[in-house]
């Protein structure tokens, strides 16, 4: 009777082929899942040390522009007292007959000419100006002295200036007193609200 059995020729190839199939399955199953892990987490790394790049950059810059904020902060507070808001053509009217008569003036004609804002930056649009200039030409009669009181008084204005000055002499005068017809077109700067 003979034995069916494997010789050790055939138990080895048999032996040979369990092994590659294990090699196989610990290749596919958890070598390749732990190099594709590996491979993700370098990916990981890299991009999160970029992300941790930017967000230091950006810690950095963050106090830069505070700082720039703070100053142009400051630099608003300046313009702010130093140029009234926008105000109607009635104020305007009351806070340049007022400066004439407190000079010794008389008033006799307003007539308000212009109006048009002023940009920060070349490609600001129309509607986002911070100032508006109110251009508002002015007719009175006075002497010579009471025009140069007025003239100082708009000299120390930060808001107001003269861009027109007109003066001459009434020949119908009476008396020793000199008095003329003035017309001054002012500039009023203002801030838009």
């Amino acid at each position: 009777m003979t034995k069916s059995g494997l010789n050790k020729r055939e138990k080895t190839l048999i032996f040979i082929a369990l092994l590659l199939l294990l090699i196989y399955l610990v290749i596919q199953f958890a070598i390749y899942p732990l190099f594709n892990r590996y491979v993700d987490s370098v990916q990981e790394r890299i991009y999160l040390t970029t992300e941790k790049a930017q967000v230091e950059a950006d810690i950095a810059n963050l106090a830069s522009i505070e700082e720039a904020n703070t100053v142009a902060n400051e630099k608003f507070e300046r313009i702010v007292q130093e140029y009234p808001l926008l105000i109607p053509n009635e104020e305007i009217d009351r806070i340049l007959t007022d400066m004439c008569i407190s000079n010794g003036l008389k008033p006799t004609a307003l007539r308000f000419t212009d109006s048009f804002g002023v940009p920060n930056s070349s490609d600001q649009k129309d509607d986002q100006y911070l100032f508006t200039v109110v251009v508002a030409s002015m007719s009175m009669t006075g002497r010579y002295d009471s025009m140069v009181k007025l003239i100082d008084d708009v000299a120390d204005s930060q808001f107001i200036n003269i861009s027109n000055l007109g003066y001459t002499v009434n020949n119908s005068t009476s008396g020793d007193e000199e008095t003329a017809n003035i017309t001054m077109a002012f500039e009023l700067t203002f801030i838009n609200p």
